[in-house]
């Protein structure tokens, strides 16, 4: 069968028209993507939001605050198109976030915070509890001891259960948990419309069970990153970690907010890990001192809490709803669809029966 001239246009008219009206109805009813493209973002936060050590430096809010452009939330913002201001300092503590100006020209990182502001991203914690702190008083001399600052002291377990108030469980309950829960409150006044995620910190030291037989211990100096930290500290160190990421995440339910784990994701990256999987630094001498991105997340670290903050933020973000239009058409596309084939096939017949009778028709006349 051959359809020519005025015939063959007619069909070829009835199914482009056919498709457009199928291909029409079926991006109606394509189901809706959530978006975050132009959402107003606050990262607020400590050296672990800053992203300490890791260039380039943005030199915001000043150059001392160590803030990175390639910081957590940076990649966050870039990934899910978000409007970022980024006011994270290094050192800050809990005070800095909501009345202290850190250092001139770092206002209160409140005051970032409005009824405009659709997300915040948070770490603050480690500063208030003094973990660098603790952590450098228990530098030793060798995976037995003693330790470097405390000389007559085997082990800063040792040291710290006679410390009294320095005690880091004492400073944990009786100073950072009352500290969380105001700041967390401040933070939900200030921005009353906002999605807020809190990220725990990730694992820097290993517990009892998963160091292995040679011990971590490698001599300050000694290696790029090293870690004079003794077999008994590890441990002790670990589960200072683990009790202050309890508070946070037991603070940030209190106070409403999305708690993002990082600490049990990161276990098995720490320093001990070997340099291809570590998601954080050791020890690393600067001069007659400790480099700023010591125990702090390296690269690796700096994508791993990117991808667990951007898919909390994902997973807390509502897709639009379907209006009345488009869930009619997505209802009647099926039907369409097949209406649209049964034209086209019965245009199709039409014009060969026309044919078929004016070419019967003008044989009978010769």
């Amino acid at each position: 069968m051959r359809i020519l001239g005025r015939d063959r246009a007619r069909v070829m008219a009835t199914i482009l028209l056919a498709t457009a009206l199928t291909g029409t109805l079926g991006a109606a009813a394509a189901a809706p993507v959530a978006a975050t493209s132009g959402l107003e973002y606050v990262a607020l936060g400590d050296s672990y939001s800053a992203g300490l050590g890791l260039a380039p430096s943005t030199k915001l809010p000043v150059p001392k605050c160590g803030q990175s452009e390639v910081n957590f939330p940076h990649r966050v913002a870039e990934q899910l198109g978000l409007d970022l201001t980024d006011v994270s300092c290094s050192g800050a503590t809990t005070s800095d976030i909501t009345t202290a100006a850190q250092f001139d020209g770092a206002d209160p990182q409140l005051d970032a915070l409005s009824d405009s502001t659709d997300i915040v991203t948070l770490t603050i914690g480690g500063n208030d509890l003094g973990f660098v702190t603790v952590a450098a008083t228990c530098a030793a001399a060798s995976a037995e001891g003693p330790l470097l600052q405390q000389k007559n002291q085997p082990n800063c377990e040792s040291y710290f259960a006679h410390a009294g108030a320095d005690n880091p469980a004492t400073v944990l309950s009786d100073l950072v948990v009352p500290a969380l829960a105001s700041t967390y409150r401040a933070i939900a006044d200030a921005a009353p419309n906002a999605r807020v995620f809190v990220l725990g910190y990730p694992n820097l030291f290993r517990d009892a069970a998963t160091i292995p037989d040679s011990g971590c211990f490698t001599r300050l100096g000694t290696e790029p990153s090293s870690l004079p930290v003794g077999t008994t500290d590890l441990a002790y160190l670990h589960g200072v970690e683990t009790a202050l990421d309890a508070a946070i995440q037991s603070s940030a339910a209190d106070a409403g907010f999305t708690y993002v784990p990082t600490f049990a994701g990161s276990l098995g990256h720490d320093v001990c890990s070997g340099t291809d999987e570590e998601y954080v630094n050791g020890a690393i001498v600067a001069g007659f001192g400790l480099a700023p991105g010591s125990l702090h997340p390296n690269e690796r670290g700096a994508e791993f809490l990117a991808a667990a903050a951007q898919d909390a933020i994902e997973a807390s973000e509502p897709a639009e709803p379907a209006s009345v239009g488009d869930a009619a058409a997505a209802s009647a596309a099926p039907f369409l669809l097949v209406g649209g084939a049964v034209l086209v096939a019965a245009l199709v017949v039409a014009i060969v029966v026309a044919r078929r009778r004016r070419t019967r028709g003008g044989r009978g006349r010769a």
